[in-house]
């Protein structure tokens, strides 16, 4: 136990100084030499792993972006093999290691301290906590150490099946979620997401409950509407908008260059550029009028109203060059290299996240500040709503209708982006479809891509912009929606073709850091063996549909 405490109490300096330069904690008396639980507190080590498994941007950048936001194309055409469907080694083996730190920080709390009736919330909320880092990392390799993962034997742990951790992360979020003490003493400060209040923990808790039920759909239907059903009669799901999950941060983390808001960040680096897809999607879509501007050349005649919200057209402040200012355009995803820099494809170029998320106005086209301290948002409200719609059209108990749901979840996606009511008005009864055929009317049904579902997830997707492309890229790899274009030149053998549309597709998962086939053999080859392959085109045990 000491070693684990003494190797994260290194991180102090860092906490030290991000949460007493928030609120100080009540002192401890700790001999620093020799640590134990009795006289470390544990928000010590629940706090990194909500710093460092959400704002660290070079995680973010490389994990979130480049990988996960890139295959779900939000964005596109950023200078990495990535962009091709190749995942870079060191991006996977940095991430991997660090995975394993969060979750041996949260085993230690779990382990040393559940005896501790003062500390039954600490200990319920590094359950619930754990569970979202896992649902990451076992959504980006499928089968990987979970049960006995950073146990403290010092072994190297095997790795379990993936419907093995989805089972037992339901019953943890059910323990968890029922443990929690709103009565009981909380971790204050030390929580960077709910700032100690446990209500919301346990709306947290049965939301993230909800959104994993949803993945076994195609796999596991009778296990997905248990679930989804558990978790909505469990109630207290996020409400609101004003439930939206964020992590908090104060300025003292980005001392170290590396805890910020990092769309921010990767804006500033000239990246964050529309994917033609994302384009498409959005064109037409709501039949509401392109806004009018000065220098606009190249826009369409109408659009979904958070198009222009979520992408900026380009312009000066925007980096683009002055022969192609004026529009707002998306660029096709995996272009082949010698494509990606020619002036009409290059990033600053084309539509870029808008300054809505990324500087200190809201007014596109003008001079602007970027703003690096941003919350970042882990679950909208909006995608509750679209989860439970989907479960209703399933025919599964959610407490409402399909059509309110999906409704509600425009709404609150719209109300997000900053869109006046009036214009959500029109948009919900306009039957203008985007270019793909989807139009936003529930009961109307258009001539392709256009069913219930496919209104649903749609809207799902756009409703996680900017923020949780994870859930765009989980849906697309579940149920092939919304519609995407084909990678135009993914690296030969990297993703596969796979349905009625002759689907190209894009990555199916990561593959395993190299390193594991020698330093944890034995445990590979068996989860290989059982997997099928260790490479990108083989699926997730969830992603099941044909």
């Amino acid at each position: 136990m000491n070693i684990h405490i003494k190797s994260y109490l290194l991180g102090l300096a860092f906490c030290g100084v991000a949460l007493t330069s928030c609120e100080s904690f009540d002192s401890i008396n700790l001999n620093p030499n020799d640590p134990t639980p009795e006289t470390v507190d544990p928000t010590f080590l629940l706090t990194p792993t909500m710093i460092k498994g959400t704002l660290d941007v070079d995680m973010y950048q490389r994990i979130h972006n480049l990988y996960v936001d890139n295959f779900a194309q939000y964005f596109a055409n950023d200078k990495y093999a990535s962009n091709n469907c190749v995942p870079v080694e060191s991006w996977t083996q940095d991430f991997w290691n660090m995975h394993w730190q969060w979750i041996d920080a949260l085993n230690e709390i779990i382990k040393n301290y559940s005896d501790d009736p003062k500390l039954v919330n600490t200990v319920q909320i590094a359950r619930i906590w754990k569970v979202w880092l896992f649902h990451r990392a076992t959504d980006l390799w499928g089968d990987i150490p979970y049960f006995k993962a950073a146990d403290g034997s010092g072994l190297a742990a095997p790795y379990d099946p993936q419907k093995d951790i989805y089972y037992d992360m339901f019953k943890e979020l059910a323990e968890a979620s029922a443990a929690l003490d709103v009565q009981g003493a909380n971790p204050g400060k030390g929580d960077l997401i709910f700032n100690g209040d446990i209500t919301r923990w346990k709306s947290f808790a049965n939301s993230l409950r909800l959104r994993l039920a949803m993945r076994l759909t195609e796999v596991d239907p009778a296990k997905a509407k248990e679930e989804a059903e558990a978790a909505v009669t469990a109630g207290a799901l996020l409400g609101s908008n004003n439930d939206n999950v964020k992590i908090w941060r104060c300025q003292s983390y980005i001392f170290d260059g590396r805890f910020y808001y990092a769309n921010a960040h990767l804006f500033n680096g000239k990246r964050q550029t529309m994917s033609y897809s994302m384009e498409k999607l959005l064109t037409g879509l709501g039949g509401i009028p392109f806004p009018e501007g000065e220098g606009y050349t190249n826009v369409p005649a109408c659009v979904d109203p958070r198009g222009p919200v979520y992408f900026n057209v380009t312009n000066e402040y925007n980096g683009a060059t002055e022969d192609f200012r004026g529009r707002w355009k998306g660029v096709p995803s995996g272009l082949p290299v010698a494509e990606r820099e020619l002036p009409e494809n290059s990033r600053t170029n084309n539509s870029r996240i808008g300054v809505y998320y990324v500087s200190d106005t809201k007014t596109p086209g003008v001079p602007f500040t970027i703003q690096f301290n941003r919350d970042q948002i882990l679950m909208y409200y909006a995608e509750i709503c679209f989860l439970r719609a989907e479960g209703a059209l399933r025919g599964w108990n959610m407490g409402g209708s399909a059509k309110e749901f999906y409704e509600e979840g425009i709404k609150a996606s719209m109300a997000e982006a900053g869109i006046p009511d009036d214009t959500v008005d029109k948009y919900m009864k306009s039957t203008m479809p985007n270019a793909y055929g989807t139009t936003v009317p529930f009961d109307n049904k258009g001539t392709s891509h256009d069913s219930q579902l496919e209104k649903i997830i749609t809207q799902k997707y756009f409703a996680n912009f900017p923020d949780n492309g994870w859930e765009a890229w989980n849906d697309y790899r579940r149920l092939n929606i919304p519609d995407l274009e084909p990678f135009v030149a993914p690296e030969p053998g990297y993703v596969v073709k796979a349905g009625e549309r002759d689907w190209r597709g894009s990555v199916r998962r990561i593959t395993y850091p190299a390193q594991e086939a020698i330093v944890n053999e034995d445990n590979y080859n068996a989860a290989v063996s059982r997997i099928g392959e260790d490479k990108t085109t083989t699926r997730m045990w969830w992603d099941a549909k044909q």
